[in-house]
């Protein structure tokens, strides 16, 4: 099918020219979990040229409330094939490269990457993800606990590290508390915001949006 049909009601919004440019773009996204399972599927369906997909985990039962790549036949698997054969399935037209493997100190970025996507869960992966990025990356950062998300795009070099952003703040304990629909809502708050960035428009450049979603109230932090 011609992307000219595909794409079409996307391209009455913002035009040819940045369709082509999500196009062009490769984006690696860290973490296949609630909000990696949603920015995916709209980065695909928007038809970005190439993606990279990291994560080490298999589909487990308490993923299936919010990480709607996954069924209960994909249960024990792991998300990264799961999620290749669905997102091929969801686009056969863009390049989907995977990266079985936990994000630590060791992590290299791939070099022909456009901009990153932190769907990550953890504090500790998100620091040494944006340490592996080459410099003047853009980086967009989103998570999620409960009623509370929060959207953040830095660029590597020019912004305030998120280590020294987030300093001082501690991991959750336990299992972290998550409804089905507030993780696709952030997740498209992301996706919204890689569109931005392919377009040269970022809207949360060192500026954070925080969501309330339980009384869906929205603030910004300037940082």
């Amino acid at each position: 099918m011609a992307s000219s049909v595909r794409y079409n009601r996307q391209v009455l919004q913002w035009g040819e020219e940045k369709q082509e440019q999500i196009e062009q773009a490769v984006i690696l996204i860290a973490g296949l979990g609630g909000l990696g399972a949603t920015v995916s599927q709209l980065l695909a369906r928007a038809g970005v040229g190439k993606l990279y997909l990291v994560d080490d985990a298999l589909v487990d039962w308490p993923d299936l409330n919010r990480q709607l790549l996954y069924s209960e036949g994909d249960v024990g698997l792991p998300k990264l094939k799961m999620a290749q054969t669905q997102l091929e399935q969801i686009n056969s037209q863009i390049n989907i490269e995977v990266i079985e493997k936990r994000i630590d100190s060791s992590f290299c970025c791939p070099a022909d990457i456009t901009l990153v996507v932190d769907c990550l869960d953890n504090y500790t992966s998100r620091f040494d993800l944006e340490e592996s990025l080459p410099q003047s990356t853009y980086l967009v950062h989103g998570a999620i606990e409960g009623d509370q998300g929060q959207v953040l795009t830095i660029r590597k070099g020019d912004s305030q590290p998120l280590i020294q952003l987030f300093a001082g703040t501690r991991q959750p304990r336990g299992t972290i508390p998550v409804t089905g629909a507030n993780a696709v809502t952030i997740g498209s708050l992301m996706a919204n915001e890689v569109f931005q960035v392919i377009f040269g428009q970022p809207n949360l450049l060192n500026r954070c949006l925080v969501i309330g979603l339980g009384d869906l109230h929205f603030s910004f932090l300037d940082i």
